[in-house]
């Protein structure tokens, strides 16, 4: 980078307007050099905190002793509350590094730095030695405030080595260093500690911290004692929701044994959720408690008195015998909702046939749902026949759907009542029925099909010429030509659908005399849906031209590169893939997203390299769609830097739903570099389901490092890596007896 540049950028970094720096800032992240690093170290004092929070991003993929050094002294900066803040943050990013910075400052003579510098400890994957200079630096604190925050700081490490100088906080100190050790037990999450919490419930002073403390333990061994305490009439927000956790981690038979015990349960909680102004949090802790003690009237109650906080998903802690009670009670109401939620509970599963019932709701949303969720063969045709007839826009296209196949797997060639169906409905009158039989009968061949289709080719409905277009293409029998005489439709959407059709006809490798790129490019300027399509006909068609093709789309309209962008997949060109790069760092995030999955079919080399620099975007969006794309791409030499990648986002990542994305990578990916990450991810308080499944398969791969962790790990991460690895054990076991 030459200096020219680097002076161009401190200046404009000194410009008076945040949005200028907040740029700058993102350009600096992308430039090494000290230079760069030192405007970006003077970002850390800007006034707008986006500006700091960019410059933050930024210098956390470079923590350099530099760096560590300059956080040291924001992090003593009593006149800037700002620049403060950002090298706290930044100091969380750098691991070891900017950890032994926070244990240094807990020595600092201002308590106000010592608190921070707690508040910001212990940073990622602490290890026992982290827990021992921070248990050490609680023991000489003099301030209050301090010793309260180094508490919880212990707490935040998550290993059991932190409970015995919590317990020792707990017994000896004053209030308020047990209300923060109480905090700092459930933090570290091992649902052993219960015991030595329960004798506190009957301390005024605690109780709230306790329970607080026990929900967050989901201890079973508190299910008794709790549910006593609510039968004497304890019940409260903080009571239900302890009770709610330690029901939740009980087994069946343990539940089946509680549940005497509070013969006034169903009276009680019925009469807090018929309660409109009672506290939300109370309310639905309650369903879900109703639900949990299998209490009658549960299903009812729950239909009748929600929504609550999370919906109806009190529904899914009903046991499996109430499956039926449910479904009745779900269809005595118009609201959707309810029926959604048993839907979601169940699809894919053993139990998805029992919706079928469900079928006969008054709403099409739940009707559409069914379809799609309950196994194929499953609804009688006749059933589907008279979905399709009712002409629904929300039902035609799912009962089309399964109209379409059924439990044999067979094609609908071999399906000749449901073909027949279909056709029908295809050569019958206009509407959202006749658009959904088309679509049902796109890839389907035959002289039949070919006449319906022809037929809808020249109806007065958009929507259906619309329909009839995308069938044509994807069959085979309607000439290229027919398809190019579409592109004179007076409406955009057929338009855009004739010119997808040439795109998909190119991707399968037909000719089409005639035709070349240069005929999409007047749809260039039409309707955006035309544009668009047009911007994927030109990619699609442009065989040998095609890389130099990408890098002109990227500067026409949003919509016409990004569905440019999105063809690249589709062509199976790496050389257009390599084009894409240059789009990674678009302003345009969707633009950035289409770029970044193009990497897809890139080859190896530069799908390494672009790919590890959008997992570090600052943009939730593109880091996801990074994420994505590294768990389709086919295994090759590449997945072993990807790998690193892939694990040095896990440390970091801080949005759930990017984490979910990355966690489906490194079930793909699963080696050692991955196990420490996964730690981490284990670590946490909740974690998403994908983060079990990532757990299992480095289990089933890495077994002896998984073991090292699971020896090592903090308490919730231990019992988790522990389950992942029965797992994995059972899995082989099964699979060498067969």
């Amino acid at each position: 980078m030459s200096d020219d540049r680097i002076r161009e950028l401190a200046a404009r970094a000194a410009s008076k307007d945040a949005t200028e720096r907040w740029t700058v800032a993102g350009e600096l992240g992308r430039i090494p050099g000290e230079e760069a690093e030192s405007v970006l170290l003077a970002l850390l004092k800007d006034e707008d905190y986006r500006v700091r929070e960019r410059a933050v991003a930024a210098l956390g993929r470079r923590f350099t002793p530099r760096v560590a050094s300059a956080c040291a002294v924001a992090l003593a900066d009593d006149d800037d509350a700002g620049h403060r803040a950002a090298g706290l943050a930044l100091l969380v990013r750098g691991g070891a590094a900017g950890r032994a910075v926070l244990l240094g400052a807990l020595q600092h003579p201002s308590a106000d730095v010592r608190i921070s510098a707690a508040a910001a400890l212990p940073g990622p994957a602490p290890g026992p030695e982290t827990v021992t200079a921070i248990e050490a630096a609680a023991r000489r604190e003099g301030d209050p405030n301090a010793r309260a925050a180094l508490l919880l700081a212990l707490g935040r490490t998550g290993r059991r080595e932190a409970i015995a100088p919590l317990l020792a906080a707990l017994e000896e100190g004053n209030l308020w260093l047990q209300v923060h050790a109480l905090e700092a037990l459930g933090d570290v999450g091992d649902p052993e500690i219960a015991p030595r919490i329960l004798p506190l419930l009957t301390n005024a002073n605690l109780r709230h911290g306790a329970l607080h403390a026990l929900a967050r333990l989901r201890s079973p061994v508190a299910g008794e004692p709790l549910l006593r305490r609510a039968a004497a009439g304890e019940v409260d927000v903080f009571l239900v929701a302890a009770l709610r956790a330690a029901l939740e981690s009980a087994s069946a038979t343990t539940l089946a044994g509680l549940r005497p015990l509070w013969p006034e349960a169903g009276p009680t909680l019925l009469a807090l959720l018929e309660d409109p102004e009672e506290d939300a949090a109370l309310r639905t802790d309650a369903a879900h408690v109703l639900a949990l003690l299998d209490l009658p009237g549960a299903a009812l109650a729950i239909v009748t008195h929600g929504p609550f906080r999370d919906g109806y998903a009190a529904l899914r802690a009903l046991p499996r015998a109430r499956r039926e009670e449910a479904l009745l009670c779900v269809l005595q109401v118009a609201d959707p909702e309810p029926a959604l939620e048993l839907l979601d509970a169940h699809r894919g599963g053993p139990e998805a046939p029992t919706l079928l019932p469900l079928l006969v709701h008054p709403s099409a949303t739940v009707k559409a749902a069914v379809l799609s969720c309950v196994p194929a063969g499953l609804v009688p045709i006749p059933d589907l026949i008279d979905v399709l007839a009712e002409d629904d826009p929300e039902t035609a296209l799912a009962a089309a759907l399964a109209l379409a196949s059924d439990d044999s797997g067979e094609p609908l060639d071999r399906l000749p009542k449901r073909r027949r169906a279909l056709l029908d409905r295809a050569g019958g009158p206009d509407g959202p029925g006749r658009v959904a039989a088309l679509a049902a009968l796109a890839g389907t061949d035959g002289p039949d099909v070919e006449a319906a289709v022809r037929g809808a080719l020249s109806t007065p409905d958009p929507a259906v010429r619309e329909a009839a277009v995308t069938a044509a293409a994807r069959g085979r029998r309607i000439g290229s030509h027919e398809i190019v005489a579409c592109l004179s439709d007076e409406i955009a959407t057929v338009r855009a659908a004739a010119l997808r059709g040439l795109a998909l006809r190119a991707e399968r490798g037909e000719a089409l005399p005639g035709v070349t790129w240069r005929d999409g490019l007047v749809f260039l300027v039409d309707d955006p849906a035309a544009a668009a399509a047009a911007g994927a006909a030109v990619i699609a068609l442009a065989g040998a031209e095609r890389p130099r093709l990408v890098e002109e789309m990227l500067v026409q309209e949003p919509a016409v590169r990004i569905a440019a962008l999105e063809e690249i997949e589709k062509t199976g060109d790496p050389e257009a893939a390599r084009s894409a790069v240059a789009a990674l760092g678009h302003e345009d995030p969707e633009t950035a997203c289409a770029a970044v999955r193009a990497l897809s079919v890139a080859d190896e080399a530069v799908a390494a390299e672009a790919l590890a620099t959008a997992l570090a975007d600052e943009r939730a969006e593109v880091r996801a769609a990074a994420a994505e794309t590294v768990a389709r791409r086919p295994p090759g030499d590449s997945r072993s830097a990807l790998s690193g990648a892939v694990a040095t986002a896990l440390v970091v990542e801080s949005d759930r739903a990017v984490l979910r994305s990355l966690l489906v990578a490194a079930s793909g990916l699963a080696d050692e570099a991955m196990v420490d990450p996964m730690t981490l991810v284990l670590s946490q308080e909740s974690i998403p389901a994908e983060a079990d499944d990532a757990a299992e398969a480095l289990a089933r791969l890495a077994p002896e490092a998984c073991r090292r962790a699971w020896m090592q790990a903090p308490a919730r991460a231990e019992r988790r890596w522990a389950r992942a690895l029965a797992t994995a054990a059972r899995a082989g076991r099964s699979q060498r007896s067969t």
